[in-house]
C-alpha cells in the first residue's frame, strides 16, 4: 500500500496538559475482580467543514500513570459498610494485573530524518484487581487509590448488583436478537493482560438471567457451560487468549429490552429482543457502500458528504482526463511494465496510450478501494454480493429508506447500490470493447484506462444480467429491459472474441473466476430474463456439477456460486433437473466443510471461511447462506441458520472488545460501542464521526516499507504485555493514520458482511410479513399479486386459476417478475362476461 492523501489534511494543534492520569471508569469484572481504566491522554479530532479539513488535538493527563505503582496490589484498598469482609479498615487487592494499549495518534510535522510523519501518542491502561474476598450482591464498596499511582482520583464508590453492574466479561450481540428460531448466543470470558485469562470453571452451572430493563423482571434462561479452550480460530488467529464459556439463551423470544446477567458475574449492556434487529445493520451497510462511491454529488437527504473530488472527466476537477491504453492483464508486458501494484502506478501507463491519445469522456462512478481511486474488475464482486441476498429474498429486501441519495425513488436501495458499480463498468465500453479498469490518477488528474479484455466483456454481461434480473423481481420493467439488452450485447461481444478466455482465471478478491464461470453466471440470469433455452444450454455446458454432485462449485481455481443462485431460484422451466439436484448437494457439502461446521470446533463459534480471514473482519459465509435457503433437511437448515447467526453476532459485538466491528455514526447503531476512528472518510464534512458502514482490517501485520502507516507493529510494540500475548480481536487501533491497520476495501471486508446481514434481515422480514392477496385494477387489465413470505420452504410459484362459470378452471401464466415470494399475474379485461379467479383452491376472488 501507499501513503494516502488523507495525511495532508491533518493540521497541527498544541498539546494541552491536564494534571494527573485520568480515572476513566471503574467496573466490576465479576465478584472476584475489578477493572480500572486510566487514561494518560486522548486525541480529539476537530472537523473544519468550511475548508474540508480537520485538526487533531492531543490532550495529555500529566504526569502519566506510574505503572509500577499501579501494578502494586497494596496501592488498591477496598472498604464497605455493607460487607464485613471489607470493614472500615478495608482490605488491599490480592493482585494487580495490567494491560496498556495505544488509544490515540495525532500526526504532527514531517520528519526528514526518517522520511515519515511525527506522531503524538496517547495510552489507555487497564488494571485488573483480584480481590481477597468475593463481592456481595447488593453491597456498596469504595475503592481507595494510592496517590503514588498518579491517578486523579483517590476513591471511587460503586454497588455490586449483577443486574446493574455491566462487565466486559459478558459478550453479546449489541444490535439485538430476533424473536424467532435459531441460536441466541452469548459468551463469558475475560483476558486480564499480564494476568492471563480469568478462570470461570468454578462458575459452571451458575444461573444465567435475562433482566427486563423496563419491568425489572428476571428470567432464568440457562446456566454457564464450558465451551472450548483458547486456540486457533478463523484465519488461524487466536481471538480470545482465553477459554470460552457459553451463556446462551436460545428459545427465549419475548420482545423487550434486556440485560444478560450471570450469577456471580454481572450483566451485559442493554440489548433488544424483537422483530427485525438486522434492519439497522443492513441500513448501515447500504450507507457504507454509498460513502465509498466515486463521483457522487452531495445529496440533501443524506447526512454527510461523499468523498471528493468527483473525478468526472472534464467536470470535477475540470482537468480530469481518462486516456485509453493498450495495457491490461492480458498484455505480454503486464508483469514487467511496472513494479508493485500495477493499478497504483502512473507514469508507466503513459507509454501504452493508444495512437492519437484518445480519451474516454464517459468514465464515471464505481466504488473506491480504501483511499484509492483505481477501479478494476476485482470490484465486480461488490455487485455480486449486494444482489446475492436480494435474489434469495425474492424481492423481500425492498427497503427504499436506508438513507442514501436514491432512497424514496421506488427502487430497492440494494439495487441502487449495485447499479452504481454496474454503470461504472459499462462506462468503460468504447468502440474497442469493454475496458478492464482505471488506474490511480497522477497529480494532474490523469487516469489511464486499461485495454478491453474478454474477462471485462464477460463481467459486464454478468453485471448487467444480474442487475436486470433484480429489476425483473422488483417489477421495474423498463430498467430490466435496458440492462438485459446491455447484458446480451456484452455476452455476444465476449463470445465472438478470438480467445474468450474461458479457462483463464480472473482474480476477483478472495476468489478466482474463469471466463466460463462468468459465462455460466450471465447465462443463468439471461435464462431467467428471456426464457431462451440456449442460455440454459450454456449453463449446462459450463456447470462443474453437470455430471457429479461431488464436484466443487467453489474452489481456489473457480467459483460458480453466483450462477448456482440464479439457477436454483429460477422460475423458468428447469430442463436440467439433475444439475439442480447436484447443485443442492454440492452447496450443502461445501457449506458444512468450509463454514458451518467450523462453529462446532472454534472457540469463537465463528463460521467464516478461513482463507479471507487473514483480515480478521472479513466475513465470508456465502455458501452457508445459499445452503440455508435451499435446504429441505430440518436439521441441516437449523445448523446453517445457527452458523449465520453466530458469525453475524461476532461482528455485532460478541467479541473480546464488545464492539460492533464497523463505523456507525449517524445510524441507528450510533449509540452502541463501535469503531469510532479508522482509515476512512467523514472527518472533514462537519458531520460528527466517520462515514458509517466501514469495516477496517484490524490488521497488525506489517506490509513493508519504511513508513509507519504501513507497519502497524510499531503501535503494537508500544502496548503491554507483549503483543504476542494479546487476543487478536484487540488489533483495532483508533487512528486514521495507519492504513495497514485501519483501512479496508468494500470487496474485502464489506461485501461478505453485506450479504450476511442482508440475508438474515430478509429472514426476519419474511417472519414478520403476513401473506397477502391483492388486486389492482387498471383501464385495460387487472393485476393480481400473491405474496407468500414463507421462510422454511422454497416453494414454487403457485397456480392462479381462472373460470368463466365457477365450474371449469384453467391456470394463468404468471408474469416474468414473479419470484419465490411474490407471484404476479396481469390479466386483460374480458371483452364480455365475468371472470373468477382462485389461488390453489383458496382465496377465491
Amino acid at each position: 500500500m501507499k501513503l494516502r492523501a488523507l495525511s495532508a489534511f491533518a493540521a497541527v494543534c498544541a498539546s494541552p496538559y491536564l494534571h494527573a492520569a485520568k480515572v476513566d471508569l471503574v467496573k466490576v469484572v465479576d465478584r472476584d475482580y475489578l477493572m480500572v481504566q486510566i487514561l494518560d491522554g486522548v486525541v480529539e479530532i476537530i472537523e473544519k467543514p468550511e475548508t474540508y479539513s480537520y485538526s487533531e488535538e492531543t490532550i495529555l493527563y500529566n504526569p502519566p500513570l506510574d505503572t509500577a505503582q499501579a501494578a502494586t496490589a497494596s496501592n488498591w484498598t477496598l472498604t464497605s459498610n455493607d460487607d464485613a469482609n471489607y470493614d472500615a479498615s478495608g482490605q488491599t487487592a490480592s493482585n494487580a494485573f495490567r494491560r496498556t494499549k495505544l488509544n490515540g495518534l495525532a500526526q504532527r510535522g514531517w520528519n526528514t530524518s526518517i522520511a515519515d510523519w511525527n506522531f503524538d501518542t496517547t495510552f489507555t491502561h487497564v488494571l485488573f484487581l483480584q480481590l481477597p474476598s468475593p463481592l456481595q450482591q447488593g453491597a456498596s464498596y469504595t475503592l481507595e487509590i494510592a496517590a503514588s499511582t498518579g491517578a486523579d482520583e483517590t476513591n471511587h464508590t460503586f454497588t455490586y448488583d449483577i443486574f446493574s453492574s455491566p462487565t466486559e466479561a459478558i459478550h453479546i450481540n449489541l444490535a439485538g436478537y430476533d424473536n424467532g428460531p435459531g441460536i441466541k448466543a452469548a459468551d463469558l470470558y475475560q483476558w486480564l493482560g499480564d494476568g492471563g485469562h480469568r478462570d470461570y470453571s468454578s462458575f459452571e452451572g451458575n444461573t444465567v438471567y435475562l433482566h427486563n430493563v423496563d419491568t425489572q423482571e428476571n428470567h432464568d434462561v440457562g446456566q454457564v457451560s464450558f465451551w472450548q479452550d483458547s486456540g486457533s480460530d478463523a484465519g488461524n488467529w487466536n481471538y480470545t487468549r482465553s477459554p470460552v464459556w457459553n451463556i446462551d439463551f436460545s428459545g427465549f423470544d419475548t420482545p423487550g429490552t434486556y440485560r444478560l446477567a450471570v450469577e456471580g458475574v454481572g450483566c451485559s449492556e442493554d440489548f433488544a429482543i424483537g422483530p427485525r434487529p438486522r434492519k439497522a445493520p443492513f441500513d448501515t451497510m447500504v450507507r457504507g457502500y454509498f460513502f465509498m462511491r466515486i463521483g457522487q454529488e452531495p445529496a440533501d437527504n443524506v447526512l454527510g458528504t461523499p468523498r471528493q473530488p468527483l473525478y468526472i472527466p472534464g467536470e470535477d476537477p475540470d482537468d480530469t482526463v481518462v486516456y485509453l491504453t493498450s495495457m491490461s492483464p492480458d498484455h505480454p508486458d503486464w508483469d514487467t511494465f511496472a513494479s508493485g501494484d500495477k493499478w497504483d502506478r502512473k507514469d508507466e501507463w503513459a507509454a501504452y496510450v493508444l495512437p492519437g491519445s484518445p480519451t474516454n469522456p464517459n468514465s464515471r462512478g464505481g466504488h473506491s478501494d480504501a483511499y484509492d481511486w483505481d477501479r478494476h474488475l476485482a470490484h465486480v464482486s461488490n455487485i455480486y454480493d449486494i444482489l446475492f441476498p436480494y435474489f434469495l429474498s425474492g424481492g423481500m429486501l425492498d427497503d427504499d429508506d436506508t438513507g442514501i441519495a436514491e432512497s424514496g425513488n421506488g427502487v430497492p436501495d440494494a439495487i441502487d447500490a449495485a447499479r452504481y458499480e454496474v454503470d461504472f463498468f459499462l462506462s468503460l465500453k468504447t468502440e474497442h470493447g469493454y475496458g478492464h479498469g482505471l488506474n490511480n490518477p497522477d497529480g494532474n488528474n490523469v487516469f489511464y484506462q486499461a485495454a478491453p479484455t474478454a474477462h471485462a466483456a464477460w463481467a459486464n454481461a454478468v453485471n448487467a444480467a444480474m442487475l436486470a434480473d433484480a429489476y425483473r423481481i422488483a417489477g421495474q420493467r423498463e430498467l430490466m429491459a435496458y440492462y438485459r439488452d446491455a447484458a446480451i450485447e456484452a455476452f455476444e461481444w465476449a463470445a465472438a472474441m478470438d480467445d474468450p478466455k474461458l479457462d483463464t482465471q480472473l482474480n476477483v478478491s478472495s476468489q478466482r473466476l474463469r471466463g466460463r464461470d462468468l459465462r455460466l453466471t450471465a447465462a443463468a440470469h439471461l435464462y431467467n430474463l428471456t426464457g431462451d433455452t440456449a442460455y440454459e444450454d450454456y449453463f449446462a455446458t459450463d456447470s462443474n456439477v453437470r455430471t457429479a454432485s461431488n464436484a466443487n462449485l467453489t474452489h481456489e481455481s473457480h467459483n460458480q456460486l453466483y450462477a448456482t443462485v440464479a439457477y436454483l431460484t429460477t422460475q423458468r422451466t428447469v430442463n436440467y433437473p439433475e444439475i439442480q439436484a447436484n447443485m443442492r448437494q454440492a452447496i450443502a457439502r461445501e457449506a458444512k466443510s468450509f463454514e458451518a461446521d467450523k462453529t462446532l470446533t472454534r472457540p469463537t463459534r465463528r463460521a467464516a471461511d478461513d482463507g479471507p480471514c487473514w483480515f480478521q473482519t472479513a466475513q465470508y459465509v456465502q455458501r452457508s447462506i445459499l445452503a440455508h435457503h435451499v435446504s429441505q433437511d430440518p436439521v441441516d437448515k437449523a445448523h446453517f441458520l445457527d452458523a449465520l447467526l453466530l458469525e453475524a453476532d461476532w461482528s455485532l459485538g460478541r467479541n473480546p472488545t464488545n464492539m460492533i466491528q464497523m463505523t456507525t455514526a449517524t445510524t441507528a447503531l450510533a449509540d452502541k460501542r463501535s469503531v469510532q476512528i479508522c482509515y476512512s472518510t467523514g472527518v472533514r464534512d462537519g458531520v460528527p464521526g466517520m462515514h458509517p458502514g466501514h469495516t477496517p482490517y484490524m490488521n497488525i501485520a506489517n506490509w513493508g516499507g519504511h513508513m509507519r502507516g504501513s507497519n502497524p507493529t510499531w503501535m503494537a510494540d508500544q502496548c503491554y504485555p507483549d503483543w504476542s500475548e494479546w487476543p487478536h480481536a484487540e488489533a483495532h487501533f483508533e487512528t486514521n493514520h495507519i492504513w495497514a491497520n485501519g483501512e479496508f476495501t468494500p470487496r474485502q471486508t464489506m461485501r461478505g458482511k453485506f450479504a450476511l446481514y442482508a440475508y438474515l434481515y430478509n429472514l426476519e422480514k419474511r417472519r414478520s410479513t403476513p401473506s397477502s392477496f391483492t388486486q389492482t385494477p387498471s383501464p385495460n387489465a387487472i393485476t393480481i399479486q400473491f405474496q407468500n413470505p414463507e421462510v422454511d420452504t422454497s416453494a414454487p410459484v403457485p397456480d392462479l386459476l381462472q373460470s368463466e362459470d365457477l365450474q371449469t378452471w384453467a391456470p394463468i401464466q404468471y408474469d416474468d417478475s414473479s419470484s419465490q415470494t411474490r407471484s404476479t399475474w396481469t390479466i386483460p379485461h374480458p371483452e364480455s362476461g365475468s371472470r373468477f379467479w382462485k389461488l390453489d383452491e383458496e382465496n377465491t376472488k
